[in-house]
């Protein structure tokens, strides 16, 4: 084979290794679609997980929103709103795969039983999100869909989101074409580059080496290599002898210094520092990484003795025959440290050392970045303060070796959460950096503050002596107390502190820590700002609330309710022209309870809405099948009370208009009670939504008017239909005149705004008769009528006055 031939064979496997690279890349952009496909539909899915289990961010400050996995119309308007919007099907199953809503409403209930690999139980079950396809008889070609976790409040797996995305996969497909045939076209021309290339060169190459073949043939242009036949004894074969001597000697001294020049080449392009050190334990060899990392340059090195540069660098010192490793700082001759790691390898002649190879790594960088990872581990990027786990460690540390009296106090501001809603979260942390630095400028220089998270911090006292119990904890309230400007105000908190003195005694620093934490929700129990100390009762009473709120969490799922109505009579003939719902609680260990014990508790503990949800259901169910049985003799209205969380979710109205429709009640039966502290909570978003209601049919009454925010302005910006005395109005009412008038005035008012006005804690017959003498028109109290279950009112329909 010629030359020529080679050469274009050579060309010719480029070309094709050039298309088989364009064949590799049109897979590998095919697969990149699909990929970013499924990606895109993954990230969809796991948005709408959020949102059905965590409820639609909130769109108004202080609104807390509503997972929607537990409101099925909600749902469905959300999954409605998906599919009109990004015409793709959603379908959200339970942990037992039964759908709970469907862009298809016929499927809410129904089984989702087209996952024939239980890719969805699959992901139910370990969290993972998969994707599959679907094939059925309706779609034989198959539907790309991708299934992740639906995950809800305390990372608790309640199902599944189920997400088509076929559109997606063709879309992403489609769009690669172009780029793909962009790929095939560059291929294609590359190879007929290449070739035409190869081929040029290849002629080039031929017609050159055929005008040097000639001289190649005379040794002394530098073919070391060439041989002559040195046959004979004559004068010539002497020369020819000579001449392969020395043609010999001339191709070994060519190969020698040809590989020198590699050999540096390669040292010198080293990124590691490579040193040579002969038995004497001198540096002969330095690269120019090993100049660079010590900052002596090549010349400073060479003759220096490794020990001085390179601590513990003598092999023999070593007393080891392998490699050894050590780390080390090596000051430089501009007075800075560098962080270098290197290895000494020994070089043995025999059983004899005879030098040693250094291998040097300047780590100064990659051991700074260590140990920012590691402050950043264990400390709060907010306030540079230890961390709870930080915290922890210290104190079991501590708790291990204290001799003496061990503190630890827990803290949380008060008022921090208004401050957030008012000012912004910046103004938020500015205000937490400055309690760091207050609480650090109090405290002793070898006490432990930390940030748990939010508003919470831990303190950590040794030597907790009598004067630091008895003094400290007054000095941190004091100055947490003292106002600071932020953002141009004043901003004044307190905080609440909980303190376990005798933490030494204790196996176990979450312990502490916990207990601590329970004396400090006493002290903001007992009216914030101050600090309790931890005894055993709080941890009883703490378990106690526990337990109960554990039995109030089923108590709806265990039909545990009971519903009360308390009349509510016309002043003139006596007769119940409505009654108000009240909400009672068969507690299983405590008996019967009335709702100042739980509700409270159940407002904390998240649980406000979902019984507001039961009471109003079951009241429009009792009153329409009260009114269904005895048409003469039924109140003609019910009054329900919505507190805060169920008033600030965007799903009131729906929730109305589902229970109406349910329960068949007329919408003008309903009246919804709402204090004025909680309408005034957020007006804008709440007086939209009471225009809603009323648009039903439904009147709003506002409860306990005149204890909040006692102004005429509110009234003109809420819609109301019904003022509600507060029982406050009516205590001195007999005798006093400045109360009559202060009721005349509210009557008055609702006359002039035509609302309905009624008298609340009606207790005795001379509050009765004056009220009736103001021309109050209802009246509702004990002496009207005590609550009692709707089978007992309606054995005794006819509520007079007495």
């Amino acid at each position: 084979m010629s030359v020529r031939q080679k050469l274009l064979g050579g060309y010719l496997i480029v070309a094709a290794l050039v298309a088989l690279i364009g064949a590799m890349t049109w897979r590998i952009d095919a697969a990149s679609a699909r990929r970013a496909a499924v990606t895109e539909a993954e990230h969809i899915a796991q948005g709408v997980s959020n949102d059905v289990g965590f409820g639609l961010p909130a769109d108004t400050a202080g609104e807390t929103p509503k997972p929607l996995y537990r409101d099925p119309a909600a749902l469905a308007t959300y999954l409605r709103r998906l599919h009109a919007m990004q015409e793709r099907d959603i379908v959200i199953v339970d942990r037992e795969q039964i759908v709970l809503g469907d862009a298809v409403p016929e499927n809410v209930g129904t089984r989702f039983d087209s996952d024939t690999a239980d890719e969805v139980g699959a992901t139910i079950r370990d969290g993972r999100t998969r994707t599959f396809i679907e094939v059925s008889v309706d779609y034989p070609a198959g539907i790309q869909q991708a299934v992740v976790p639906l995950i809800g409040a305390g990372n608790v797996t309640l199902g599944a989101v189920i997400l088509e995305y076929t559109p997606l996969y063709d879309e992403m497909l489609e769009s690669t074409r172009s780029t793909q045939l962009g790929i095939a076209g560059a291929c294609a021309a590359g190879v007929l580059l290449v070739l035409l290339v190869g081929w040029l060169i290849a002629r080039s190459l031929v017609r050159r080496i055929g005008q040097l073949t000639g001289a190649v043939l005379d040794v002394r242009n530098g073919q070391y290599s060439r041989r002559v036949t040195a046959a004979g004894h004559d004068e010539i074969t002497h020369l020819g002898r000579a001449f392969n001597d020395m043609a010999e000697q001339l191709d070994r001294s060519a190969r020698e210094i040809l590989a020198k020049e590699y050999t540096d080449a390669i040292l010198a392009s080293a990124g590691e520092g490579i040193c040579g050190i002969d038995e004497h334990n001198r540096i002969t060899f330095a690269n120019a990484a090993a100049a660079r990392i010590t900052g002596l340059g090549a010349d400073g090195l060479l003759s220096q003795d490794a020990a001085v540069v390179l601590p513990d660098a003598d092999p023999a010192a070593s007393g080891t025959r392998g490699p050894v490793h050590r780390e080390g700082d090596m000051p430089a001759p501009d007075g800075s440290r560098t962080r270098v790691a290197y290895t000494v390898s020994p070089i043995l002649r025999g059983d004899r050392p005879a030098g040693a190879v250094v291998l040097l790594r300047d780590v100064t960088r990659q051991r700074a970045l260590e140990e920012q990872l590691r402050h950043q581990a264990l400390h709060d990027e907010l306030t540079g303060l230890p961390n709870r786990a930080l915290f922890t460690d210290r104190l079991e540390q501590a708790m291990a070796r204290a001799s003496t009296p061990l503190g630890v106090l827990f803290l949380d501001l008060d008022g921090f959460k208004r401050v957030n809603d008012s000012l912004g979260h910046g103004a938020g942390d500015r205000l937490l950096r400055a309690t760091a630095d207050r609480l650090l400028a109090t405290l002793r220089p070898g006490d432990t503050v930390a940030r748990f998270g939010g508003d919470e911090f831990g303190i950590m006292l040794e030597h907790a002596d009598d004067e630091t119990v008895d003094q400290l904890p007054a000095r941190l309230l004091r100055a947490l107390e003292e106002p600071l400007l932020i953002d141009g105000r004043e901003v004044a908190v307190s905080a609440s502190i909980g303190a376990v003195w005798d933490a030494e005694r204790y196996a176990d620093a979450d312990e502490v820590v916990r207990n601590a934490d329970v004396a400090m929700y006493a002290a903001k129990s007992d009216g914030k700002a101050r600090c309790q100390v931890f005894h055993e009762e709080m941890h009883v009473r703490l378990v106690d609330r526990l337990e109960q709120e554990g039995r109030l969490r089923l108590a709806v799922e265990r039909d545990e309710l009971r519903l009360h109505l308390q009349p509510i009579v016309a002043a003139g003939t006596g007769r119940a022209e409505g009654v108000e719902a009240l909400v009672r609680w068969q507690d299983p260990a405590l008996g019967l309870r009335p709702p100042g014990a739980f509700l409270p508790m159940a407002e904390e503990a998240g649980l406000s809405a979902d019984i507001d949800r039961w009471v109003m259901r079951e009241s429009c169910r009792t009153l329409r099948a009260w009114q269904d049985e005895d048409p003469a003799g039924a109140p003609g209205w019910i009054s329900v009370n919505v507190a805060a969380p169920l008033l600030e979710s965007p799903g009131l109205p729906d929730l109305v208009t589902q229970v109406l429709r349910e329960t068949g009640l007329r919408p003008d039966a309903l009246v919804l009670e709402v204090t004025e502290t909680t309408l005034m909570r957020d007006v804008a978003a709440t007086a939209p939504r009471l225009d809603r209601l009323r648009a039903l049919g439904v009147r709003v009454a506002i409860d306990d008017f005149g204890t909040g925010y006692s102004s005429l302005g509110y009234l003109r910006d809420i819609p109301a239909d019904v003022l509600k005395i507060d029982r406050s109005f009516l205590d001195g009412l007999v005798g006093s005149d400045r109360h009559k008038d202060l009721i005349a005035a509210v009557l008055q008012l609702g006359r002039t705004l035509g609302l309905a006005v009624i008298a609340e804690g009606v207790e005795d017959a001379e509050q009765l008769a004056e009220l009736v003498a103001l021309g109050c028109p209802l009246l509702q109290g004990f002496h009207c009528g005590r609550p009692a279950p709707a089978e007992q009112l309606r054995r005794s329909p006819d509520m007079v006055a007495r």
